[in-house]
């Protein structure tokens, strides 16, 4: 499937790597150089249930505000599996739509970090906290850098591939 996206989007990995909460190789994907990733491939094993391998959909939100705002609307209109996840260069909801599909609502940090990389994240904490703990977090990873840092590096990888 990676190569099929390769090469039919001229889409380049970001990260890849095994994930903390599912034990399976997860494969980020991008072709804009101003997003970590479009969307999500997971490496199957067997007698994982059914499903292709397409992981999730994500969608971007303005701020941390929007971000709690769209996850409390997910919680009432039924969503399943809520999880509110600190990706280091994201603050990430993820939830189950009604037909199950994964759905991930996140917005920047401003810094990359390798992924995969997930830590509790509470909602209840006012941005400052959000904000402070991430950046107390971080001190402690390596390669971390900031994000228009890495997208510079992305652009040019991208433009390299569809040469």
């Amino acid at each position: 499937m990676e190569q099929f996206y390769r090469g039919v989007l001229h889409l380049v990995v970001s990260d890849t790597g095994i994930g903390n909460h599912f034990k399976r190789r997860i494969i980020f994907m991008t072709g804009n150089p101003e997003h970590h990733h479009q969307f999500v491939l997971v490496v199957r094993e067997e007698g994982d249930p059914p499903g292709g391998a397409l992981f999730q959909v994500s969608f971007k939100m303005a701020s941390l505000s929007e971000l709690r705002a769209v996850a409390a609307r997910a919680e009432s209109a039924g969503a399943r599996g809520i999880r509110p996840l600190n990706h280091g260069n994201s603050w990430s909801v993820y939830f189950n739509d009604p037909d199950g599909n994964m759905i991930e609502i996140y917005t920047d940090t401003g810094w990359h970090v390798a992924q995969p990389f997930g830590d509790p994240l509470d909602l209840s904490w006012s941005d400052e906290e959000i904000v402070a703990r991430t950046e107390q977090r971080l001190k402690e990873c390596e390669g971390v850098e900031p994000q228009a840092q890495w997208a510079a590096k992305m652009a040019a990888r991208l433009a390299e591939v569809r040469k």
